[in-house]
């Protein structure tokens, strides 16, 4: 590859991950390299509209380019299916905030849509979010219908610890994924961020390939024990008519 093109794309994720203007001796010290070949990533950013100069601070910023990118591309996804038609079936059943992802090359979930309940409380997820497969419902979901081989290599890819109910011991972590491959289902108990729970399940394509998962995110106040099997048969229910409806539309 190009080392133009290289560095351009580059820069562009470092823009994207610094979420902030950056002049040019910011871009030299965080890429290390020299400023004249900073100049020349940026002059191609530039002309394809990705970035622009403020004309106060003289540092570059995003433009609104690379979101309607996004959004054209995850019309791909499920272009052809009405996905939020299966969120609002689960929320209005629930009462809770749904998610819907899907997996991409890495083997991990991507979340590209969602519908939010009334009270908007909902965990702090994103569309274009992409969390670590082993500590999230949905990422348990999808992880635990995958190959053995993906299992291993996310494994040894490290389990950090982000709450104290946090899986982070390797034979644990295949028991709760041969538990989830049993009941169809998978749950986060405050495994990722106290005080929420979720639950979500598979959604496959026609050759019973796992594709994505859907799922919801609850106060643990609103999802207590008694209520877990329940929500988890509706949201199963829903992920099979998705399995059957639209599992062959979305692109991943």
């Amino acid at each position: 590859m190009s080392k133009l093109v290289y560095g351009a794309f580059g820069l562009l994720e470092v823009f994207c991950k610094q979420c902030l203007p950056l002049g040019v001796t910011e871009i030299s010290n965080i890429l290390m390299e020299n400023k004249s070949s900073i100049f020349n990533y940026i002059k191609i950013l530039e002309n394809l509209d990705y970035i622009v100069q403020d004309k106060d601070s003289k540092k570059y910023r995003l433009t609104t380019k690379l979101l309607e990118l996004i959004n054209e591309s995850l019309k791909c996804y499920y272009g052809r299916s009405d996905i939020s038609e299966y969120l609002r079936t689960i929320t209005q059943k629930t009462g809770q905030s749904c998610y819907f992802g899907v997996k991409n090359s890495k083997n991990r979930i991507v979340y590209v849509d969602r519908c939010l309940n009334d009270s908007m409380i909902a965990i702090n997820t994103n569309i274009g979010d992409s969390p670590l497969p082993y500590c999230t419902a949905h990422g348990k979901a999808l992880l635990a219908f995958l190959d053995i081989e993906i299992i291993e290599k996310t494994i040894k890819e490290g389990l950090k610890k982000f709450t104290e109910y946090t899986i982070t011991d390797d034979a644990l972590l295949i028991e709760e994924l041969k538990k989830i491959r049993e009941q169809g289902y998978a749950m986060d108990n405050e495994e990722r961020e106290i005080g929420f729970r979720c639950i979500a399940a598979p959604v496959f394509n026609s050759k019973n390939e796992v594709i994505g998962a859907i799922g919801i995110s609850a106060m643990v106040q609103t999802l207590p024990n008694n209520k877990v099997k329940e929500y988890a048969e509706i949201i199963k229910t829903v992920a099979k008519k998705m399995s059957i409806s639209v599992g062959n539309d979305i692109l991943y």
